[in-house]
């Protein structure tokens, strides 16, 4: 078999092209071709680690006009309205969240608004805007490069690993016209609401038989049948004993000590959660307050993309109980397109499965860290408290996204819901949290299926179909 992996950008690096998802696939014989607007160094970095990961190519610019961007936007905007109705969950359009700086996108949102409206009317408006985007995009002037490509290597299929990005609809639409079978995979656990789906496909990679009817639900133009549930690779790495020191080894290179308890505090970034910082702070007074030799300590991951300093003058302050583990995340600009890339290096991977392995407990907001720490059968605190007023991010806000209602009549996290109540809190998760754990699991399975899925027989499945 002939594939096509279309990877846009830095995302699907960690999940598709560092896990087993790529190697297995040409182990078991696949001819893969990596379609890609990647640097150098990112590809090196994955030939240094996934040697057998040697067939790639460019993807050419594609930049949209005017026009397309507006219809774009204007279809993402009708479908949260749409979704908001269907969903009942307000919180929906706190998904749209464009940048008006200056009056070019001033207009351009203020049209996508007008005319998302409009669309939103019905599903058949909705369609017929999706249809005009895909006729738009047959006037790319790099088609021509593209449609080369897929008649050298001749795909038996093409499969998008960002359903987001514009850069591959060229390439989705130059597949149809070629009639070569498409995929795509929704990559995160709270995708399909945010009404990013930009091309339609054949079949569709998803997580869960939750995300099957959400996405049913949502965009009722996609059959039941081209909706495969794969699971993800994403939390794969746990699993890896290859990947896992010591903890002493950690525990030595992060200057932390083998007698004490270790709180994770991971960071989110700052549109999520502005006042991190101040939760950290809260967290390590509360700590501090602590008899000497009871006292917890925190390793510190913080969001890779954060790269602000608004946690500095803390860090110093409690220098004695914070411990850091910056993300080994790289950025990425080519001063041939201006295109920056962000990814994670092999290295954070090896980062990130010793933090949940030696860390007892996570502390954040909303995070998937959650769920990371229940691969591991380890606990995790959400905060749900505010310090400040702010609608938009509220833990009210963001505990009625709508990916958290898949949580429903569960208790897999601990809830802090107060600064007074910290210590206990902590205290809980790691002395009486076996409940928690087991309800953890349950939620886990609810999002994202954890049987191991043969990407290679549902590929096979669905070229025979």
């Amino acid at each position: 078999m002939k594939i096509i992996l279309l990877v846009p950008d830095g995302v699907g690096v960690r999940n598709y092209l560092f896990s087993s998802f790529t190697s297995n696939l040409i182990k078991n014989n696949n001819d893969v071709l990596i379609y890609h607007k990647l640097t150098a160094s990112c590809i090196n970095e994955i030939k240094a680690y996934k040697p057998e990961i040697d067939n790639f190519e460019e993807i050419p610019n594609f930049i949209e006009n005017i026009k397309m961007r507006v219809l774009r936007e204007s279809l993402a905007y009708a479908r949260l309205l749409r979704n908001k109705k269907i969903l009942k969950n307000n919180t929906i359009l706190n998904f749209w969240s464009p940048s008006k700086k200056g009056i070019k996108k001033k207009c351009l949102y203020f049209c996508a608004e007008v005319f998302g409206k409009l669309l939103s009317k019905s599903n058949l408006l909705l369609k017929k805007g999706d249809t005009l985007y895909e006729k738009e995009i047959l006037f790319n002037k790099n088609n021509i490069f593209i449609e080369q490509t897929l008649l050298n290597f001749k795909p038996d299929i093409v499969l998008n690993l960002h359903q987001r990005s514009p850069l591959t609809a060229p390439i989705v639409e130059i597949s149809k016209k070629l009639k070569i079978k498409l995929a795509t995979v929704i990559f995160s656990w709270d995708n399909v609401p945010k009404a990013r789906l930009i091309s339609r496909y054949d079949f569709y990679f998803v997580w869960s038989s939750l995300m099957k009817k959400e996405l049913n639900l949502l965009y009722p133009d996609i059959n039941e049948k081209q909706i495969k549930i794969t699971g993800t690779p994403q939390f794969e790495f746990y699993q890896n004993e290859k990947l896992i020191v010591k903890k002493e080894t950690f525990f030595n290179e992060y200057n932390l000590d083998l007698g004490k308890k270790t709180v994770c505090f991971s960071g989110d970034d700052v549109l999520t959660s502005p006042n991190d910082p101040v939760y950290l702070e809260a967290i390590a007074k509360a700590i501090t307050s602590m008899p000497k030799e009871k006292q917890y300590q925190i390793l510190f991951r913080r969001c890779p993309v954060d790269l602000s300093g608004r946690y500095d003058d803390i860090v110093d302050k409690y220098s004695n109980i914070i411990k850091l583990a910056p993300p080994i995340w790289n950025f990425d600009k080519s001063k041939k397109n201006k295109f920056t890339l962000v990814y994670p290096k092999f290295d954070d991977i090896k980062l990130l499965v010793n933090t949940v392995k030696h860390c007892d407990v996570v502390i954040n907001l909303g995070s998937t860290m959650a769920h990371d720490f229940a691969v591991l059968n380890k606990p995790a605190i959400y905060l749900n408290y505010d310090v400040a007023t702010n609608n938009k991010c509220s833990v009210k806000t963001v505990y009625n996204f709508q990916h958290f209602r898949s949580m429903k009549g569960l208790q897999p996290v601990f809830w802090l819901n107060n600064e007074k109540e910290i210590l206990n809190c902590i205290y809980q998760s790691l002395n009486n949290s076996s409940k928690v754990i087991k309800d953890s699991q349950k939620w886990l399975n609810i999002i994202a299926n954890q049987e191991q899925v043969c990407f290679n027989n549902v590929l096979n499945e669905i070229l025979n179909e």
